[in-house]
């Protein structure tokens, strides 16, 4: 028991980290290509992250039961659903702030509309 309760909290605390780097992302960087990468990548790991452990530490002090079979199976769905809308919001951010013109061009380090096609 001991030792599930050490990996569910490790688990907790890192996704807490990633989301709190998240939250220092959005704060702190100035283009929305950088605050649409800090918005989408950890704050979804961070999610499942503090998700799977909680998960665990149901899954292991839980006793069984209905009512804890339908917490496990309602917290699969919410990362479920976050792994799945969270690309999504990604890319139609990028393609509102390329059409509205908000991305600064000269911070990107490879624009792919500038190269020529071949």
């Amino acid at each position: 028991m001991l030792f599930v309760d050490i990996i569910s909290i490790t688990l907790i605390l890192a996704g807490a980290l990633f989301c709190l780097a998240t939250a220092i992302g959005l704060a702190r960087f100035r283009d929305t290509v950088g605050r649409m990468h800090a918005s989408t990548k950890p704050q979804t790991l961070g999610l499942s992250l503090t998700l799977l452990g909680t998960v665990l530490h149901i899954f292991a002090n839980g006793g069984g039961g209905v009512t804890v079979n339908g917490d496990l199976s309602m917290l699969v769905l919410i990362v479920l659903f976050a792994l799945m809308t969270s690309p999504i919001i990604g890319n139609r951010l990028g393609h509102v702030s390329q059409k509205e013109g908000l991305i600064d061009r000269d911070a990107l380090s490879r624009d792919d509309e500038l190269e020529p096609r071949q």
